[in-house]
């Protein structure tokens, strides 16, 4: 996962390209992070945990996922990761736009199943595990289409997308269901959700204080520090904290700014603040990162 992607809430760069918008990106971690920050993107996004465990939260819920899960994350979906206890985690992340499976013309395809797939018309499961029904045949196409992707021989792209139209039939055949359409009050959180972050992502090179964020979504400062723990499981300081030392981690090895220039362009004056939260995380100081991990390149 590139760490330049992580100064986006919403990211919006074309994932591929337009003739092919359909990537598989490796993530190892703790590597270079710990976690995440929370994100949504058009595309969808199917993931296969290829060592460890960590921590995935999706639409305001976590799971524990493990080494052999498929995490399915549909388009537009809330969600992030962290790891668990800094334990060495990898996993393949294959990221992909719809248009690759619709047409100008609608046909049965479109009306009966991507169509109201992409209006939340289905309930798709979050985690597949390995002792789940069918999951041999979806992990068997997950993976060819990693494979594809990964070798790229002649004629790959029509094999990918043959793929593609044979993962939707194993998850049509086997794990959606019709869905009763979300609450009212679910979806009036998640666009709650959004502000709040969008917000932070516009504005952590500042200071931000909790009124001001819960003014962006007329809450009570004592309701919205209820609010966000509750459905981020961390305290906004510490979600804005974390956000700001991805940046960090990212202007530390790709600039040769001071240290100093590095805490103000994340919003941080107290350079003795900046050095404990960062050893708090990453269990170093951001001088010993930047040695540490310029060395092992």
């Amino acid at each position: 996962m590139h760490r330049d992607d992580m100064q986006s809430l919403k990211e919006t760069g074309q994932k591929g390209d337009f003739l092919l918008p359909f990537v598989v990106v490796n993530t190892i971690m703790p590597d270079f992070y710990t976690t995440y920050p929370m994100h949504w993107h058009d595309e969808m996004e199917i993931v296969y945990v290829e060592n460890g465990e960590y921590e995935e939260y999706i639409d305001l819920e976590k799971y524990h996922v493990k080494q052999g899960d498929i995490i399915l994350v549909d388009p537009c979906l809330l969600h992030s990761f962290r790891t668990i206890d800094n334990k060495r985690t990898s996993f393949r992340s294959i990221i992909f736009n719809f248009s690759m499976l619709t047409s100008n013309n609608t046909d049965a395809c479109s009306i009966k199943y991507f169509t109201p797939f992409l209006d939340n018309l289905f309930i798709n499961p979050v985690v597949i595990s390995p002792d789940t029904p069918h999951y041999e045949t979806l992990k068997k196409t997950v993976k060819n289409l990693i494979e594809l992707y990964d070798n790229k021989t002649e004629c790959y792209e029509l094999k990918i997308k043959s793929c593609l139209f044979e993962l939707f039939y194993i998850l049509f055949s086997h794990f959606l269901l019709p869905e009763s359409h979300e609450s009212a009050m679910k979806d009036n959180t998640t666009r709650n959700i959004k502000t709040i972050l969008d917000y932070i992502d516009t504005n952590y090179m500042k200071p931000i204080t909790i009124d001001e964020l819960a003014a962006t979504v007329d809450l009570s400062k004592h309701y919205f520090m209820r609010f966000f723990k509750k459905y981020m499981g961390m305290t906004c300081i510490e979600y804005i904290n974390d956000y700001r030392l991805n940046i960090a981690t990212n202007l530390l090895l790709t600039t040769s700014m001071q240290i100093t220039e590095v805490a103000a362009r994340i919003g941080i004056s107290n350079l003795s603040y900046f050095n404990r939260i960062f050893k708090k995380k990453y269990h170093m100081t951001p001088k010993e990162y930047r040695y540490n991990v310029d060395n092992s390149r």
